[in-house]
């Protein structure tokens, strides 16, 4: 697949298909997104790659974390600054507005609202999640790099044919999660992913994001 079209067409894949993903395969992805830029060349990034009984105990572990506490765990990094700026608000909204209209489910509608967040915590069936990590002591710029890995990740995975969704919601579990994989203490855990054969008869992966244009956030200067 031609870079740019693995850019443009890459999205957020939430419904896949149950066929297996082989270690040899994930280990093909990563073996290539190994090559992202990274800060002075730290390559700052962890991964932790689980499948079959070890990926459904996260999914046990979240669910079970989340029963005794649905508000998630107090946590050093949450997934949004306190008082976002509304354009940021409107932004995530726009998303959840044009997801629940796709599949159907009216913004009334709890119960349904409630099941499609816990598929969250399934990898919305994806056979292989992946959950990224960074040493402690590394600084804004090398979390920077571990984005660049992510996004290399997603990509190698689109060019391959399979789909992918970053999950910052592992955060409300951050802490549990951490102990249950028995992580050194250095060790944060970023996002979680989804890694899977999307399911194309599902609508939710119809769902394509807009963008701003780039004059709302971009300066020329001495062109």
């Amino acid at each position: 697949m031609d870079t740019i079209d693995a850019i443009k067409t890459r999205i957020s894949t939430r419904a896949f298909l149950d066929t297996p993903i082989s270690q040899a395969e994930v280990e093909e992805i990563l073996d290539i997104a190994r090559f992202s830029p990274s800060s002075s060349n730290l390559q700052p990034w962890g991964t932790v790659v689980l499948a079959g009984d070890s990926r459904k105990a996260a999914t046990d572990l979240a669910l079970n974390t989340l029963m005794k506490n649905p508000a998630g765990e107090a946590d050093e990094f949450p997934v949004y600054p306190e008082n976002l700026p509304q354009k940021y608000q409107d932004r995530s909204a726009g998303v959840g507005k044009a997801m629940y209209e796709l599949m159907g489910i009216e913004r009334q509608d709890e119960a349904a609202r409630q099941a499609w967040a816990v598929d969250n915590f399934n990898f919305y069936g994806a056979p292989v999640a992946i959950f990224f990590t960074i040493d402690r002591v590394h600084g804004r710029n090398q979390w920077a790099s571990l984005g660049m890995f992510m996004q290399t990740v997603c990509l190698v995975a689109h060019a391959k044919g399979y789909g992918t969704c970053m999950q910052e919601i592992w955060a409300m579990v951050r802490n549990s999660l951490h102990s249950h994989l028995q992580l050194d203490d250095k060790d944060v855990i970023y996002a979680g992913l989804a890694l899977g054969h999307p399911d194309k008869s599902k609508a939710v992966n119809s769902l394509r994001t807009e963008r701003e244009a780039v004059s709302s956030f971009s300066q020329f200067i001495g062109f």
